[in-house]
């Protein structure tokens, strides 16, 4: 019975790794993908983070201080060598995906001795990673959360059994380190490291750790101390940064606090891996003691300490809680496994919407033709030495072809996406100096946009419309 179960699990495995890769052929390209790939673009060419995308918005342009800089910075290096084709970022997501995955399997290599039958246990805890619908979408995506995810996952393996073993506790306080570098959200795998080893009154190994994280963390003042009032403008561009200012007041906060289990409670595919760890949680609600006790303490700093600092509840960030959300799936399971209608249909509704949402990827990337390409086409109607307005993901692959290049989400943190319209964007182009405005219908419309075959709007006239895609020119009489 024991090799029946195994062999199935085998296969559904297979079938989910198998339908995982097929969602990386085409794969759309999203704003995030292109807005991290611009700047990863000029800190290879220039050695500067900055960002003509956003001119004008907090001197991005000039320079961005407010980072996600070893992010960044690997990004920079894929340019380098493999040049900036959607592809080639995208790999940022999936290299840590597969950390991420290696870390999980040696995680359950370490519990091999208290697990009844581990490799059902092994299997079981993948097929919850292959039929996770973030997981998925993540692991192929231009965006730091799958590197926070790894590395700060991996500071916690280190640091569990971690006794008498000064090397991993530094290991762990650099990884906790490198995810503050990633993003400053990373900071939260620092707070858990510390909390937990001060739990555990293991007072010289938290002064380690927090000494090596700090000293790591350090790392990141190193572009501010090069720019004259460096700190001065990092504040400015902190609390100026239009996508979180509004965050940034004692009421915006409090009700972030209030609202946080949204994050875990989003949409659909926030909701299984939530659903199944509550339902784990209420079933084996009196023998939560029998947890591994660094992965329940670790788990919870995690959680107490990310509701403190975010500035957002997006669901994208339950990616960093992730891997502990799985591996306390499998503990809590294995302290007294059972098997009832309730658990089949929680892990049913878990399977159907993995399974489903990857499905939604792969329909929208086989049944559009692929971005990068039709840009190239429309490409070759367009002036190459002038400035132009264009969605975010036209970054792939032409940016650099053209002098400069202003986008359309440049436009809405300018206008806080409020009372914008067609006369306003083209009014806003017009001043920005641009000569051209590219238009999407179908893959980035706008709210702004004109109707569909609009022959002018002002200062700019249509010169090519294939009912997807609008060119306007400036006008010889603007």
């Amino acid at each position: 019975m024991k090799n029946h179960s195994r062999y199935k699990l085998q296969i559904l495995l297979l079938l989910l790794v198998s339908i995982t890769c097929l969602s990386y052929y085409h794969r759309f390209p999203t704003g995030d993908d292109a807005w991290f790939a611009e700047q990863s673009y000029w800190l290879e060419k220039e050695g500067i983070i900055r960002s003509e995308y956003f001119r004008g918005i907090v001197g991005w342009e000039n320079q961005l201080l407010v980072s996600h800089k070893l992010f960044l910075a690997l990004g920079a290096v894929l340019i380098h060598f493999f040049g900036s084709e959607l592809p080639v970022l995208k790999f940022t997501g999936l290299l840590f995906f597969i950390i991420l995955v290696g870390q999980i399997i040696f995680y359950v290599n370490t519990r091999k001795q208290e697990l009844t039958h581990p490799a059902l246990y092994l299997l079981g805890i993948l097929i919850l990673v292959f039929s996770n619908r973030l997981i998925v979408k993540m692991s192929f995506e231009n965006r730091p959360e799958m590197m926070l995810a790894a590395l700060g996952f991996g500071c916690f393996l280190l640091l569990n059994k971690s006794e008498e073993q000064p090397w991993k506790v530094a290991g762990a306080a650099t990884l906790a380190g490198l995810a503050f570098l990633t993003h400053l959200n990373g900071s939260v795998y620092m707070i858990a490291g510390i909390t937990t080893l001060l739990y555990f009154r293991r007072y010289q190994d938290m002064v380690r750790f927090g000494l090596i994280g700090g000293l790591v963390c350090s790392a990141y003042l190193i572009d501010i101390l090069m720019v004259e009032n460096g700190f001065s403008l990092w504040w400015f561009q902190f609390r100026n940064d239009p996508a979180t200012q509004t965050a940034m007041g004692l009421g915006s906060k409090l009700i972030q606090l209030l609202t946080y289990p949204r994050l875990f409670f989003h949409s659909p595919e926030e909701i299984a891996a939530s659903l199944l760890l509550v339902f784990l949680l209420g079933y084996q609600r009196h023998r939560l003691a029998q947890l591994p006790a660094l992965l329940r303490i670790f788990s919870l700093s995690l959680f107490f300490s990310f509701w403190l600092i975010t500035k957002a509840n997006s669901g994208l960030y339950q990616l960093l809680f992730l891997p502990f959300i799985l591996v306390l799936i499998m503990e809590l399971y294995a302290i007294r496994p059972f098997l009832n209608r309730s658990l089949k249909v929680v892990v049913g509704i878990y399977l159907i919407i993995g399974i489903y949402g990857t499905g939604e990827i792969i329909y929208r990337n086989l049944s559009n033709e692929y971005v990068p390409n039709l840009y190239q086409q429309i490409g070759n109607r367009l002036p190459q030495d002038e400035v132009g307005v264009v969605p975010l993901t036209f970054f792939f692959n032409e940016y650099d072809e053209y002098s400069r290049l202003l986008t359309h989400e440049n436009y809405k943190l300018y206008a806080k996406k409020k009372n914008m319209s067609a006369q306003k964007f083209s009014e806003w182009s017009w001043k920005k100096g641009a000569n051209f405005i590219v238009m999407d219908y179908l893959f980035n419309k706008e709210t702004f946009y004109p109707k569909p075959g609009t022959p002018r709007i002002p200062y700019f006239k249509l010169v090519f419309f294939n009912g997807r895609f609008a060119i306007y020119r400036r006008a010889s009489d603007a």
